[in-house]
């Protein structure tokens, strides 16, 4: 069973100073960039915010295609390695931003795009995260979230801060809806192939699901 939040934080600072060198994960944030500009019409002049976004690996990847973006994390060490990296890349249309969103105090009517991915598992309550990340959102705004179709618990050798064993696309798109967005869609963004748990060699799909504020 999850851990608590302290835990699961724990758990990321740890990891964050290595995180990129995973060239799976590096893959994974390049297919779901592909992902949302192919459902997603982006925009130059877009303001957009990536939710749970680590060390920036999906945002820097976005960051070409829209104007400005915030890059919000729970773990202070994810936040800080992504810091580094803008720093030295001399970024200034990136900002971060150290929040749960689950508690802190959300902009309103901010973006035009908000976007996540490998997140939701993570979230204890995910239709109730849908309902606080809807009011972010500028009229005609997108929301694009990209996670784990639904696994047997063989992904995560570590199950620490994993409330649920990937989703039911349609599922998703059902809360976005009860949530008010609407044109609400799904993909399949990439496969991650890798050893499970058990020891054997397994493809774990990934999606993109997508929807509007009205």
């Amino acid at each position: 069973m999850p851990n608590s939040l302290q835990e699961v934080k724990d758990r990321f600072d740890r990891v964050a100073s290595a995180w990129d060198a995973n060239p799976g994960r590096v893959i994974l944030a390049q297919a779901v960039v592909a992902a949302i500009r192919a459902a997603v019409p982006l925009r130059c002049d877009m303001k957009a915010m990536d939710f749970g976004a680590g060390t920036g690996l999906v945002t820097l990847g976005l960051l070409p295609h829209v104007g400005w973006l915030t890059a919000a994390d729970a773990s202070v060490e994810m936040v800080r390695v992504l810091d580094a990296k803008l720093k030295a890349l001399r970024i200034a249309n990136v900002k971060t931003m150290l929040c749960d969103i689950s508690k802190a105090a959300l902009p309103v009517a901010e973006f035009d795009l908000i976007v996540s991915s490998m997140v939701l598992h993570h979230l204890p309550d995910v239709p109730a995260a849908l309902q606080r990340l809807r009011p972010c959102l500028r009229p005609g705004g997108w929301i694009a979230l990209a996670d784990l179709d639904s696994e047997d618990g063989t992904f995560h050798a570590d199950p620490t801060g994993v409330y649920h064993h990937g989703f039911d696309r349609a599922q998703i798109c059902r809360w976005l809806q009860a949530a008010g967005f609407t044109e609400t869609r799904s993909d399949e963004a990439h496969r991650m192939v890798r050893a499970a748990t058990d020891g054997q060699s397994r493809e774990y799909p990934v999606f993109l699901v997508t929807g509007r504020a009205p």
